[in-house]
């Protein structure tokens, strides 16, 4: 039998049997971004998914993928007021997708002004190489006391936004004299349910 060394020979023998990329969403039950994905080594198969495409073409999956690395927990950060930053390791993280550029890190957040998306305790992975600010996304900035904290973008007027429950938390504008600079955009987030 056959193997398949993904990504590309997957998609060649997919041409080969007439199948396409929502034939094989439909199959693994995925949407089809997630498709695109795997046939451009972005995302990794599951086992029962490399088991549903030996079935469906007849040929062993061995997957040469990106393998995900783990990400380094480095401290925290506050989900909060402007709080001291603090550099701390306190392990890793498996990666969760394999597509998580080098350098990545990742914080707990300590406090609730952000939790609408991240509780307190959660953890979320920094891209540092990601620093230009769009609206909706979410950072880590560091102001010039040392002082860190994890919120939402938004623009007219520029502005640091929390996402919380909790209407203690106020909008931090940009340009109010307090100097900051960005640590990374906020790429993923997990926390305990």
């Amino acid at each position: 039998m056959a193997s398949i060394h993904l990504p590309g020979e997957l998609r060649e023998l997919m041409k080969r049997h007439g199948k396409r990329n929502i034939d094989l969403a439909n199959l693994l039950n995925i949407d089809p971004t997630a498709v695109s994905k795997i046939l451009t080594g972005k995302r990794v198969l599951k086992a029962q998914e490399a088991a549903a495409i030996h079935d469906w073409l007849g040929t062993a999956v061995s997957i040469d993928a990106p393998i995900a690395t783990p990400i380094p927990i480095i401290g925290q950060v506050s989900g909060g007021n402007w709080r001291e930053a603090i550099q701390q390791p306190i392990g890793h993280l498996p990666s969760p997708d394999p597509s998580i550029p080098k350098g990545a890190f990742a914080l707990r957040v300590v406090g609730d002004s952000m939790d609408r998306y991240v509780e307190d305790g959660g953890t979320v992975v920094v891209d540092p190489s990601d620093r230009a600010l769009f609206p909706g996304r979410f950072y880590v900035v560091l102001n010039d006391e040392g002082e860190t904290t994890f919120k939402q973008f938004a623009n007219d007027p520029a502005r640091l936004v929390p996402c919380s429950n909790n209407r203690a938390h106020v909008d931090i504008t940009i340009g109010d004299g307090t100097a900051f600079s960005i640590v990374g955009r906020v790429i993923w987030r997990a926390s305990r349910m």
